[in-house]
This record gives C-alpha cells, structure tokens and sequence, in this order.
C-alpha cells in the first residue's frame, strides 16, 4: 500500500489547531486524500451495501478508491477529518450546522454512480431520500465515515479515530450522529457512547441504524 510522502515536519500543526490528544492519530491535510481514498476503498470492501447490489453515496460511495475521492475531498475542507500518521485510517466528520456538500459536490458524486442503471439509481435515491427525511435536526457532528485499510483492522485503530474527535465534542457539549451499515460497526460505535436511535431501510435493503450520542 502507497502512503503520503509528506513529512511530519512538513505538515502544519494539527495541536495548535485542536486536534485531539490522541497518539497516532493527526488532522488530515489535502496531502492524505489519494490514500485515504484507497483506505476507504479498501476498509468497506466487504460491508453489505445498503441499497441493494450498489452502495449509496451518503452511507458507501463504492470500492474503487476513486470514487471515495469525490467525498475525501469535499469533506476535507470542513478540517474535521483525521487519520493515522499514515492514512491506514481515517473519519470524516461534518461540523454541526453545516451542509456537508455543496451543490457541485453532490453532482461530483452523483457523476460516480451515473452509469450503474436506473434502476439503482433509484434504489439510491429512494435510500438517500428516506435518511435525509430521518436526519437529526439538534445541532451534532455527524461522521459520514470512518474506516480502517483491510490490513490494519482489528487492532484498535477505529476506536482511536472515533475517540480523537469524540473527546473533544465532549468537552465542546455536542452531541454526535451517524448511520452504522453493519452490525460490526454498530457494535463498535455502541462501546464509545452510540445509542440506537432508528432504523433505516428500503425496498426490503440491509437495515442501517441511526445512531445519537450526547456528549459526556
């Protein structure tokens, strides 16, 4: 697996800018997204699809690295993605009040999915639709990723990211929100503060759980 040649003496401060105190995990820069991408690509390989035979672009954007390219890129503006030092991991987090694409984003990731048919295109509509309708309305940060490289899984390196960034809502008072796609990642987000709070489905699809948690 390629990593980033950015040197850490090249990258700016992450401490100085609010990065939490968590060892081995640093605020992505643009320099990290080709590997976060394959990281992406990579940690959901093998997650139930929650539209059908394709993934949804708000839950999975696909296993080409490529197309997680689209996300890593626009949700790196907002400066709430981390990773390990060397991209194997990394969440990406939406800022509480912000919209997490723009209008030219969401035709970017529209464009990824163009040539999979019309009828998947509307199985991903009708899913979108149904968890924008569900979508929290308090104030929260919501992770629409967090993922681990195929070859770095099971050695606690998503409770770390989960934790660099929860640590820190803590001491801000913001609740935090996602949508788990499998029961493995349910389970994980449970066992940092997670509560199940709804269930999402379409056409008879793999469930996704909406999951709240309120700072502690």
């Amino acid at each position: 697996m390629n990593t980033s040649t950015t040197s850490t003496a090249d990258r700016p401060s992450t401490r100085q800018r609010g990065a939490p105190p968590v060892d081995g995990i640093r605020r992505a820069t643009p320099d990290d997204a080709a590997e976060m991408s394959r990281t992406l690509a990579s940690a959901f390989r093998d997650d139930p699809e929650p539209g059908g035979e394709v993934p949804v672009p708000r839950v999975g954007v696909g296993h080409a690295p490529s197309e997680h390219r689209v996300v890593v890129d626009a949700l790196l503006e907002h400066e709430e993605t981390y990773c390990t030092e060397d991209a194997a991991g990394a969440a990406l987090w939406v800022p509480a009040g912000v919209a997490p694409l723009t209008e030219e984003q969401e035709a970017d990731l529209g464009a990824v999915t163009a040539d999979i048919g019309e009828a998947e295109l509307a199985r991903i509509a009708a899913l979108t639709g149904v968890m924008e309708a569900h979508h929290p309305h308090d104030p929260h940060l919501y992770l629409w990723f967090v993922g681990v490289h195929a070859s770095r899984q099971g050695q606690g390196w998503g409770g770390r990211l989960l934790e660099s960034r929860l640590t820190r809502a803590d001491e801000q008072a913001v609740p935090s929100y996602l949508e788990a796609t499998s029961e493995r990642n349910r389970t994980l987000y449970a066992r940092h503060g997670f509560e199940v709070i709804g269930e999402l489905s379409v056409d008879g699809s793999p469930p996704m759980w909406q999951m709240w948690r309120d700072p502690r």
